[in-house]
């Protein structure tokens, strides 16, 4: 039931961000009892802390999943497509929704680009042998970036290009 409950909590921060983000509506989406929501989680914020890692975590996984094992275009393709996932499913408004709350965010210990030494290791291997280190922080500014403009209804084809011209630039240094 626990990560049902879970995961009825994170849909509701997909669905309506933390401003919507109500136990009853949890509770609802677990189609369980109010009660069961607090006797799994010591309280609102706690349940709000593990959604937020949880987040935090699945978007980080399905990016170095997309990236890990494969070189060239196959690489970066799949993981357009994965930012596209991302932003379609709602992770990445929900992820947003998580950031723009100061304490939630301070609570839950995220920082702007949770594990992205990793996913620069895996996006440097993709691009080659030859290539050179990709700055962190520059990939997951670049990725979230082209989301949000994906969020806020772009062109996706625009963005596309852009995401693109991105790693062609990485090639060029």
């Amino acid at each position: 039931m626990r990560d049902t409950i879970l995961t009825a909590s994170i849909q509701t921060i997909i669905d309506y961000g933390l401003n919507g983000w109500t136990v009853d509506e949890v509770a609802n989406k677990a189609k369980c009892a109010k009660g069961l929501v607090n006797y799994h989680y010591k309280s609102k914020h706690d349940l709000l802390i593990r959604c937020a890692e949880t987040v935090a975590s699945y978007r980080q996984a399905r990016r170095m999943s997309a990236l890990a094992g494969r070189v060239g275009a196959i690489a970066i393709d799949r993981l357009w497509a994965a930012l596209i996932l991302d932003v379609d499913e709602g992770w990445f408004g929900a992820w947003i929704s998580v950031m723009s709350d100061n304490r939630l965010r301070r609570a839950a210990g995220l920082r702007y680009g949770v594990h992205s030494g990793q996913l620069a290791v895996l996006a440097a291997k993709a691009l080659g042998e030859t290539a050179q280190a990709i700055d962190e922080s520059l990939l997951t500014a670049t990725l979230d970036g082209l989301e949000l403009a994906l969020l806020g209804e772009a062109d996706r084809a625009s963005v596309e290009e852009a995401y693109h011209r991105f790693w062609v630039g990485l090639l060029d240094r």
